[in-house]
């Protein structure tokens, strides 16, 4: 027997592991595990995994096939291929891996050779070359590999193998390995180990980092242990339409039409990726990609497409023959059902009545459609300047058949800039279908006004450029018409000028005056006293309103009681003339209330302090009348007066302020100060106390020697103590004790 492998590259859809690792896109065309030539002593076997299709002897044939001890199974998942020798391989049709072991009937004395070595428990012979020639250096294996290539399709990077990852750098591949998801196999099978015997001597995956995972991820699942390494966007697998991935497979044989009664999930040795039908679903066939709900499982037609129990198809090619599937699975050929339809009326012109037969339902059925060689519609010629348009009419198949203008075929003309008061139009030529632009005045919105009486209609000359030039009326007062009308003799022809009119309206009116009791006139605005007996009087004043009854202005008429009682600081006084009605009261002096009601009278001359103001009372013509001004202090700053141990004093009747200070006599006064002595000083403020205050000095006139004699005291200690400091010094470092003196007491003394 003899085993080929065909590697060939392949598309991303073909081979879900590629991925390099430098590509911006993540993702190019790899290697694939593709076909499989198997050549046994009857048969020459070429499956092909990629096209899911197997060839015995140059003729396709179904699976599963057996002859021989030669079997070919597909469960869906996977080729599952047992060879006259005993040799079963199991290749995934997903990642294109192939599991190769041997069978109970294989025999250990049978002779093999190849990439797989010689299988009789001898190590040292595996790298036996087709020449016959074994290998004993590892450096070599790339003529171990080359021997047995049947050809070479394309281009093999080789170079000369390293023995560990100290020689090569296998750092990214540590790092691929070292992600958590893959922690779970570090125990199995070692990611040094891996990149030793795996990444450093294949170029491949370098720039196919996928595929090396895909192949530790391999290796994993033969332990057990399930890796969920993919995600969308890195190394993911594309499925068929209706499968969905998943990481860890163990069944060897999937679900399919053919099984679904007596499947028993059997498992696999080893785990394994694949894409498996979604919930609800199972394979129609195992070499189908195809997930159908179970229900469609009952028949498959003609053309490998399933069926469901009820259903009916035409599965005729040229001729129409239903079928209808049973839920025993099988397939019986049926007469159509047919209802007699009425004949359509067909109303278009050139419409026709056609024959056909349905498709689906296998019965004759009619149709209206256009019959072409009915129409006799003619074709117009059209211009230069025209195209030829087709149309269709609802009521007509025939096509109608119009010239129309092209605009693509008309000259090129310059198109004009218009004002803001116009707007383009497109004028068509004569006997062309080519229009011209132009511009034209827009609608004028504004209305030329109507002039009245002494008015004439002239129009502003700075807008006469426009479309809608501004018109206006200018008032000529000698277009007015006359007044055509005569007065009565107690009555006055008078002009009123309107406000927003040229012309003036006339009218006749009596005296602009007022008649009092048919004897006394008096002009808008005068007025006159009438007395009464007692203390009465009213006055009759002319207003400016007309009284339309008499057509005089309107006399008013006040009444006044003069009778009025002055205060107790006040004097009557007569009205000065005769317009006036009553006298009034005069001040003599001054009445001042205060703020708690009480009225004090102050007499001309006098004046007083009240809430820091004062006021006096001041002789006027009008009489006598309080005059008041406020009292104005210095500028005063009571938190300085209080700092400088002053006493804030009030003067000016208590509404100005002063600062006065008392004087201290001699005391003992403690003073914080730090003591310094060269570069020594004290750490923090030291108590000192000191003498501070006044003392009597004077001087006295002495007769007897004809001078002054001068007395002074001064405030000074009274005895001293010592006082003992501490002091650092920063020159050394050091901590030195200074004493100093202070007052025990402190009194005035003679100097």
């Amino acid at each position: 027997e003899v085993i080929v492998a065909h590697i060939e590259k392949c598309s991303m859809n073909q081979n879900g592991n590629s991925f390099k690792k430098l590509a911006s896109s993540g993702r190019v065309s790899g290697l694939c595990f593709k076909k499989l030539n198997l050549t046994t002593s009857l048969h020459k076997v070429l499956v092909n995994r990629v096209a899911r299709k197997v060839e015995v002897d140059s003729a396709v044939v179904p699976l599963p096939f057996s002859n021989q001890d030669l079997s070919i199974e597909d469960s869906g998942s996977m080729y599952v291929i047992t060879t006259p020798a005993g040799l079963i391989m199991k290749w995934t049709h997903l990642t294109g891996i192939v599991d190769i072991h041997f069978g109970s009937q294989f025999n250990l004395s049978s002779y093999t050779e190849g990439l797989c070595g010689i299988c009789n428990e001898d190590p040292d012979d595996d790298l036996r070359m087709q020449n016959g020639t074994i290998i004993t250096n590892m450096e070599d294996i790339e003529l171990f590999i080359e021997s047995w290539e049947i050809e070479k399709s394309f281009k093999v990077t080789t170079r000369r193998p390293a023995r560990n990852c100290t020689e090569q750098d296998c750092s990214h591949c540590i790092e691929l390995l070292n992600r958590r998801v893959f922690t779970p196999c570090h125990d199995a099978v070692s990611p040094r180990d891996f990149c030793e015997k795996m990444w450093i001597n294949y170029t491949y995956f370098w720039n196919h980092e996928c595929d090396a995972l895909s192949a530790y991820v391999a290796v994993c699942n033969r332990f057990g242990i399930c890796i969920p390494w993919r995600t969308p966007d890195y190394c993911s697998l594309t499925c068929p339409e209706g499968k969905e991935y998943q990481p860890c497979v163990r069944p060897c044989e999937a679900r399919t039409c053919l099984n679904r009664w007596f499947y028993g999930h059997s498992s696999c040795l080893n785990l394994r990726e694949d894409c498996v039908c979604k919930n609800g679903t199972i394979l129609h066939r195992p070499d189908s990609t195809q997930c159908i709900p179970e229900k469609e499982c009952a028949c498959t037609d003609s053309e490998d497409q399933p069926r469901s129990a009820g259903e009916v198809w035409n599965g005729g090619t040229d001729e129409c023959a239903l079928y209808k599937c049973f839920s025993n699975g099988s397939i019986i050929p049926i007469e159509p059902e047919c209802d007699e339809q009425p004949s359509p009326v067909c109303e278009r012109e050139a419409e026709v009545i056609l024959g056909f037969v349905d498709r689906w339902t296998c019965c004759s059925k009619e149709v209206c459609r256009c019959d072409m060689t009915l129409c006799e519609t003619a074709i117009p010629t059209c211009t230069n300047s025209q195209k030829l348009v087709v149309g269709h009419s609802p009521v007509s198949c025939c096509p109608q058949y119009q010239c129309e203008c092209d605009p693509f075929k008309c000259p090129k003309i310059s198109i004009p800039e218009c004002r803001e008061d116009q707007f383009m139009i497109q004028v068509q030529e004569e006997e062309t279908c080519c229009f011209s632009p132009f511009c034209v005045c827009k609608p004028c919105t504004e209305p030329v006004p109507l002039c009245t009486d002494g008015e004439f209609l002239t129009v502003d000359l700075n807008t006469t450029h426009f479309c809608c030039p501004q018109y206006y009326c200018v008032c000529e007062p000698n277009l007015c018409p006359m007044p055509l009308f005569n007065c009565a003799e107690d009555m006055n022809l008078v002009k009123e000028n309107v406000s927003g009119q040229c012309c003036p309206t006339w009218h006749c009116e009596k005296d602009d005056v007022c008649v009092f009791q048919e004897i006394s006139v008096l002009n808008p605005g005068q007025s006159m006293i009438r007395y009464l007996e007692g203390d009465f009087c009213y006055m009759v004043e002319c207003l400016e309103e007309k009284d339309n009854h008499t057509g005089f202005h309107t006399l008013n008429f006040t009444m006044v009681n003069c009778s009025k009682e002055c205060d107790i600081h006040q004097v009557y006084t007569p009205p000065p003339s005769d317009y006036d009605c009553c006298g009034t009261c005069k001040n003599i002096s001054c009445k001042f209330q205060m703020e708690n009601g009480t009225t004090v009278i102050y007499e001309e001359g006098s004046t007083w302090h009240y809430n820091c103001t004062t006021f006096e009372c001041v002789k006027t013509d009008e009489g006598a009348m309080i005059l008041n001004y406020s009292m104005v202090c210095p500028p005063f700053n009571e938190t300085e007066c209080k700092m400088n141990e002053g006493i804030v004093k009030l003067y000016n009747e208590g509404c100005c302020r002063i600062c006065k200070r008392e004087e201290r006599i001699c005391q003992k006064v403690i003073i914080k100060s730090v003591i310094r002595k060269q570069d020594c000083i004290s750490q923090s403020s030291i108590n000192v106390a000191s003498c501070d205050g006044k003392c009597p000095s004077a001087t006295i006139y002495n007769i007897n020697i004809e001078s002054h004699l001068r007395f002074c005291k001064c405030c000074r200690e009274n005895g001293v103590r010592n006082l003992t400091v501490p002091l650092y010094c920063s020159g050394n470092g050091t901590e030195v004790l200074h004493t100093l003196q202070e007052p025990i007491d402190c009194t005035c003394q003679w100097n």
